[in-house]
């Protein structure tokens, strides 16, 4: 079975970029297999259109989105790697998991309301960025960007999550790569 990595930031070099490719080299040297699924380099559509919309009566999938929901179902580990803009995922992030993540298919209800979990035993690593110093990210933000995906999105259905996050990310330098792929593959470890 192989890892889901789910990358969501453009192709452009930085702080997502290496920690990407540290994430590509500790598979490749572990011999794991994963499946890099670049929202940005497949051109995700992040809209939730009306037809899409599953309270609207008879929605529609897209076939895109059916092969995402089987690779969620089929997957048990997943990595997300992505910024934290404005205190959030990006959008085309949070589109994947409003369009994915479904009721009946991650999560359903009882007849009382009460959220019965139907991605148990699925776990997720988060690793994000941020321009704002980690102190200032884990505490007076409160990691609100990571936990909206970790624990509010993929823990309501049942995921396991953690996040690793990198803050004060202006300036990718030669000594920063260095200390970012050290936790990256540590991260990894413990994760796996």
């Amino acid at each position: 079975m192989k890892t889901l990595v789910i990358y969501a930031h453009p192709k452009t070099p930085g702080h997502c970029s290496w920690i990407l490719e540290s994430v590509k080299r500790w598979m490749k040297e572990k011999k794991r297999g994963y499946e890099l699924i670049d929202l940005y380099a497949m051109k995700y559509d992040p809209i939730l259109h009306e037809q899409e919309h599953y309270t609207a009566g008879g929605y529609e999938v897209s076939p895109a989105n059916k092969e995402l929901q089987k690779k969620f179902v089929q997957s048990s580990e997943f990595v997300f790697i992505y910024p934290i803009w404005w205190n959030a995922p990006p959008a085309i992030l949070k589109g994947l998991l409003e369009k994915v993540i479904w009721p009946k298919l991650a999560f359903r209800f009882t007849k009382l309301g009460i959220p019965i979990k139907l991605f148990k035993g699925k776990k997720a690593l988060l690793f994000t960025t941020s321009s704002s110093p980690a102190i200032v990210f884990h505490t007076w933000l409160m990691g609100a960007g990571a936990w909206t995906v970790g624990r509010d999105t993929l823990g309501f259905c049942g995921f396991r999550s953690s996040y690793c996050h990198f803050g004060s990310c202006k300036i990718l330098t030669e000594k920063r790569k260095l200390r970012i792929q050290a936790t990256v593959e540590r991260r990894l470890n413990r994760f796996f």
